[in-house]
């Protein structure tokens, strides 16, 4: 059975931010072939925390760019995992970076993803990655009121 086959995004609401509007039409398009119908877009951070507050659902799943203007994907996490009460606080969240680096994967870690994905990737890649980061329990640390999810080891969030 093919990866994407096992996982069903039926019923999510997945949210995906990238300054891209090309890149974020490629993603929502994997999702649909995954069967997500709910689908929500941002082109920055700053966005992002106004659709979260305001959508009224938390997000189940977040695919979020690292480089965007005028807020980034490392603040608007930091910010979305400090703020309580905002739904899809504790989304499953992938970072989308241009490039995939040791720092890179700290650095969003630190801020409350669960991985990363470098940009581009195909819709097999999305499926197999989505797979491994879903599957395994989600567990939470909340230090000083910044949720962050536990990983068990980095070759878990690559």
């Amino acid at each position: 059975m093919s990866a994407i086959a096992k996982l069903s995004f039926r019923g999510s609401l997945v949210g995906i931010v990238d300054d891209s509007s090309e890149w974020r039409r490629q993603v929502r398009n994997m999702f649909f072939s995954f069967g997500a119908k709910d689908v929500i877009e941002a082109r920055d951070g700053s966005e992002l925390l106004h659709l979260a507050s305001s959508h009224g659902r938390p997000m189940d799943v977040l695919l979020v760019d690292d480089e965007m203007d005028p807020l980034d994907g490392f603040m608007a996490m930091r910010t979305l995992r400090s703020t309580p009460g905002v739904p899809g606080r504790r989304a499953t969240a992938v970072l989308m970076p241009g490039q995939g680096s040791v720092d890179i994967l700290k650095k969003a870690l630190d801020v409350g993803y669960h991985s990363i994905l470098p940009k581009p990737f195909s819709a097999a890649q999305l499926s197999q990655h989505l797979q491994r980061v879903l599957l395994r329990p989600m567990l939470w640390s909340d230090e000083g009121g910044m949720l962050r999810p536990v990983t068990t080891t980095a070759n878990d969030s690559q």
